[in-house]
């Protein structure tokens, strides 16, 4: 199967797959005067989505909000860390080329396991609205490869507005399995680490919840909650405009049906969301850990997906990109 590449950046692969998060900030030394200044300087720039995330939230600034609320406010604005450094102390806000090289392998060994089943294809693209119709054909190629018999899928994006909590949500699915004769669909997580010891709670709770959100928003597209007008006012989207000539290449190349006729983002998604709508949604998940140097299993944690405890943290989570709250004190 062949996927279609930008050159748009996926924000969603800064942090997914690897665990450097826990050598994060430790969020328990942080005082209660920090954590309110912080949220004083962010408020004289408007809400925190206004002004880091105008558009959408990716799955990862979610995760990174799950696992420390302060060190997500840190990576959105470095300056704020700057301020709050004692005088005197030198601050280096710049990744160590330890955690450079973590990341690396963690992408590298992610990239030579979509290779196995999938090749991407470079595709031009001129516009926002080439760019979503350029994921929308990725999630289309996913599920017309399970109905073409294949059991796996990789690199899968998902995008919606969950629990109706009126903000966009972005996320790239690590992969999906799909059983035809029970069918049913399974969401898996492929985490590598440095060390060959299984992760602590603290990590599981954050990978089940980036696995959870990933599994809400694909349920989102399959039972019928997405909305592309939403979609097209929240990303500021010509719904009605003209796909280049690049795209349009790739959709005339496609299964969807009267593909010929598909001209625009809003006839794409029409038709993409028919396919997506008949599979079934997603029940069941599982995080894989293994080792970035040997490439062996560590563990694996199967889990049922509890979308309401799911519910509960991300309306906890999206009232602070609101602003109707300030960061928790510990």
């Amino acid at each position: 199967m062949n996927v279609l590449n930008d050159f748009w950046n996926d924000d969603d692969q800064e942090l997914a797959n690897i665990d450097v998060l826990e050598n994060c900030v430790n969020c328990e030394n942080i005082s209660a005067a920090q954590r309110l200044e912080c949220d004083s300087i962010i408020r004289t720039k408007g809400t925190p989505q206004i002004c880091f995330r105008p558009e959408y939230l990716t799955v990862s600034d979610l995760v990174k909000q799950q696992w420390c609320e302060q060190q997500l406010v840190y990576s959105l604005d470095p300056g704020i860390y700057l301020i709050r450094a004692p005088p005197g102390m030198v601050v280096d806000i710049e990744e160590t080329p330890e955690q450079k090289l973590v990341k690396k392998k963690g992408s590298d060994i992610h990239f030579q396991r979509e290779l196995e089943i999938q090749v991407p294809i470079q595709v031009n693209i001129e516009t926002k609205e080439d760019d979503w119709g350029v994921k929308f054909l990725n999630l289309q190629f996913a599920v017309q490869s399970f109905y073409n018999g294949n059991r796996l899928a990789r690199e899968i994006p998902v995008f919606g507005v969950p629990f109706d909590k009126d903000v966009f949500v972005y996320g790239i699915i690590d992969e999906l399995q799909y059983n035809l004769n029970e069918y049913t669909v399974i969401i898996t997580e492929l985490k590598t680490r440095r060390n060959s010891f299984p992760p602590k709670q603290g990590q599981i709770r954050k990978d089940k919840y980036q696995v959870s959100l990933y599994a809400q928003l694909f349920n989102d597209l399959v039972e019928g909650r997405f909305s592309k007008e939403l979609m097209a006012a929240k990303l500021q989207l010509n719904i009605n405009a003209q796909f280049s000539k690049s795209v349009m290449k790739h959709i005339t190349q496609s299964r969807i049906n009267s593909a010929n006729k598909i001209h625009t983002l809003g006839a794409l998604i029409d038709a993409v969301l028919t396919q997506v709508q008949a599979m079934p949604p997603v029940h069941f998940a599982k995080v894989e850990y293994i080792h970035q140097e040997t490439k062996q299993v560590i563990s694996v944690v199967d889990f049922c997906l509890d979308f309401q405890s799911l519910a509960e943290q991300y309306s906890r989570h999206i009232e602070w990109w609101l602003a109707k709250r300030d960061l928790p004190v510990l």
